[in-house]
């Protein structure tokens, strides 16, 4: 019956987040525009991401901007990207200049092999294996 309609984030560097998101093959779908904010629809494939951008936005926590603290805060958390092959998408986003940080692979709990980068927002993505 209910199937996932779309993820929302919002952010505070719009050209840089719109950039950054198309490297990943998201597109335009939709648009909205008005004195106090941006909103605009991406889609890959039959994934919807929504991105709100206030003129006067709140900075992301620092807390979740690092994934073992904000796993133990209530909320949303992240939102995962799968991929076939862990270590070729990770040479990939190296490649691409995508991620400041050291990228590890981690093995997940649940058996699958996962890395994080951030967006230009310091919003968490993970990047993980295909089942």
């Amino acid at each position: 019956m209910f199937n996932i309609d779309h993820i929302s984030i919002s952010v505070e560097h719009l050209q840089e987040t719109l950039k950054f998101y198309n490297n990943f093959g998201f597109e335009i779908y939709k648009e909205y525009h008005d004195d106090s904010v941006d909103i605009i629809m991406l889609k890959l494939d039959n994934i919807f991401l929504e991105i709100f951008h206030y003129n006067n936005c709140n900075s992301l926590p620092e807390h979740a901007q690092k994934l073992e603290k904000d796993l133990k805060t209530i909320g949303t958390k992240h939102f995962g990207l799968n991929v076939k092959n862990i270590n070729e998408a990770k040479k990939w986003v190296e490649d691409k200049n995508l991620n400041n940080d050291e990228l590890e692979i981690h093995q997940g709990r649940l058996g699958r092999p996962y890395f994080f980068i951030k967006d230009p927002n310091g919003i968490l993505v993970e990047i993980i294996e295909e089942k």
